[in-house]
């Protein structure tokens, strides 16, 4: 027989979800400035919504472990960890401006997105960034799992009901023997 740890269980699941909602919000929040040598850039992290997709959570429940993990497209952690340097396609740049509304130049002109040369262009500027400069840091991924971490203090409560609901199963598996009137003992012997 096992520790049961039903409350713990909840608990956690509560704050994985939690965390992962989070996460959604941060990627879709319009207010994000970035700061870059050529200006400041406000707009959210991602512009296709292939990243908030992906995102889901897993759980694996087992009679001895419960395991939540948070999964989702690589480059999630790109952005959050950023980059020395990262290869994308040329193509992939050309989808990914066409997907932001407003997309604007080094110059802070807007561009015509119907205008594939100049997209193109575009696209393969940042391909020669991104491979010389990398990717810059968001920390968009650390800041929110920070500030959640310490929501994992309370998870003593859960615990300590889970121990409370289940302490004459505790008991027993110490040794213990459980008398007609509720009470434990335990039979101890001594060697010589």
């Amino acid at each position: 027989m096992s520790f049961k740890l039903e409350n713990t269980k909840k608990y956690l699941r509560e704050y994985t979800k939690s965390l992962l909602e989070n996460v959604i919000v941060e990627i879709a929040r319009k207010d994000r400035v970035r700061e870059y040598s050529t200006g400041n850039v406000t707009s959210p992290i991602e512009a296709s919504g292939q990243l908030q997709e992906s995102l889901k959570l897993i759980e694996k429940d087992t009679k001895s472990v419960l395991e939540l993990n948070i999964e989702g497209n690589a480059y999630g952690e790109q952005i959050d960890e950023g980059t020395r340097s990262t290869s994308v396609s040329k193509d992939k740049l050309i989808q990914w401006i066409q997907n932001k509304n407003g997309f604007k130049d080094l110059n802070g002109k807007p561009v015509n997105l119907s205008n594939l040369k100049e997209v193109g262009r575009i696209a393969g500027l940042i391909s020669k960034s991104l491979k010389f400069n990398g990717i810059k840091q968001t920390n968009f991924l650390t800041n929110i799992v920070e500030s959640k971490f310490k929501e994992l203090n309370k998870i003593e409560t859960p615990i300590l009901k889970d121990a409370n609901d289940d302490l004459d199963n505790i008991l027993k598996r110490a040794g213990y023997k459980k008398g007609a009137n509720q009470t434990f003992s335990i039979q101890t012997k001594i060697i010589q």
